[in-house]
């Protein structure tokens, strides 16, 4: 059976036994020291200097937030009280209420209480409510506008089908 071997067969064959005999020098540990190289000569180390960066006295420092840093229009954020003037985007508007005197909108934090401003009230934030619609709520700040849309599905429309539709 042997002598009837093809010789792809055979390389097949002889390929199997180098593969073995290679497994069986990794697994005996040959050659598993390490090879150290030579001891490097003890030469002097190079001395460092450290720097520190120059104390400044806080109230030198304060050019750096007043200041424009990359534009000459900028200003500091307007503050009122202790809370900083932030957009809307943390507010979603609710609901709306018109009637004959009195005109709300209704607004939902995304972290806290439901507000209600009427117009013409500011809110904590400085931001004023200038416009109100069934629709939508417009808020302005510093010359700057913002408007809350009240948020509706709107329903697909039915009808009969022996009636025209509006």
């Amino acid at each position: 059976m042997i002598g009837s071997l093809r010789p792809l067969e055979w390389s097949l064959l002889g390929l199997a036994g180098l593969l073995g005999l290679l497994m069986a020098v990794i697994l005996s540990s040959i050659g598993d020291e390490p090879q150290w190289l030579p001891a490097a000569p003890v030469s002097a180390q190079p001395s460092v200097s450290v720097q520190a960066a120059p104390a400044l006295a806080l109230q030198d420092l304060a050019a750096t937030w007043q200041a424009p840093l990359f534009s000459p229009d900028r200003r500091p954020d307007r503050v009122v009280g202790k809370v900083r003037v932030a957009s809307l985007a943390n507010l979603t508007l609710s609901g709306i209420m018109i009637t004959g005197n009195l005109q709300m909108a209704m607004l939902k934090q995304a972290d806290g209480p439901a507000l209600t401003v009427r117009l013409g009230q500011t809110l904590a934030n400085g931001w004023r409510l200038e416009h109100l619609t069934p629709q939508y709520a417009r808020f302005a700040l510093d010359g700057r506008t913002q408007t809350l849309s009240l948020y509706g599905k709107r329903l697909p429309l039915i009808s009969h089908p022996r009636e025209p539709l509006p």
